[in-house]
């Protein structure tokens, strides 16, 4: 492992025990709250609407469907890869709720819930950790511009998590940091099985 993925590996498991220790001491409220109030301002039926399905992007009904696309177009090893890294992450989020069982937004700050009631508690975000660890697998299938559009689809679904009222910004921090550590994780185990992977993106991406 190189220095900057070593360096990588720290920040991202410190970002999962900042956060942790934030919602446990309640430190982090401030932050959370003022996240909240600066997506409280209705965009409209339509935007809520969209963003509602957006996030689902996120869900293990997202993630099969990114694998799908990708083994239909013929990428069998981004989606195979995306696949183990996606599930992973949601085993590992789901694991970790209850470790602090923290209430929602909707459920403590009246804020608007947007989509039907979540499972489980909100730390961390479990939609969040999947589109990390989707996006994190994938990185090296893509190009630069495909990782851009990437890192773009986990910003949006971290965001629309606090927009649709189920996670506070806390949760998602840690949630993509979860997901990114777990596909790292899950890339290593397969290179130790099967060995390194040649990285092909295909021209322009």
């Amino acid at each position: 492992m190189t220095p900057y993925r070593n360096w990588v590996t720290a920040l991202t498991v410190a970002t999962v025990l900042v956060s942790r220790v934030l919602v446990k001491t309640g430190a982090g409220d401030p932050l959370d709250r003022a996240a909240r109030d600066a997506l409280a301002r209705p965009l409209g039926n339509r935007a809520d609407v969209t963003i509602g399905a957006v996030t689902d992007l996120g869900s293990v009904y997202g993630l099969g469907g990114i694998a799908a696309t990708l083994l239909v177009g013929g990428r069998r090893r981004a989606a195979l890869d995306s696949a183990l890294a996606g599930s992973a992450a949601w085993i590992v989020a789901q694991s970790l709720k209850p470790t602090l069982d923290r209430p929602r937004p909707y459920q403590v700050d009246a804020a608007a819930r947007l989509v039907s009631v979540p499972a489980g508690s909100s730390w961390p975000s479990g939609h969040s950790a999947v589109a990390a660890a989707t996006a994190t697998s994938l990185s090296p299938h893509l190009g630069p511009v495909s990782r851009s559009v990437a890192a773009a689809f986990v910003g949006t679904v971290a965001v629309s998590r606090l927009y649709v009222g189920v996670h506070h910004l806390t949760d998602v921090l840690a949630g993509v940091a979860v997901g990114h550590l777990c596909a790292r994780v899950v890339r290593g185990v397969r290179r130790a099985i099967w060995g390194p992977r040649t990285r092909r993106p295909s021209a322009g991406r």
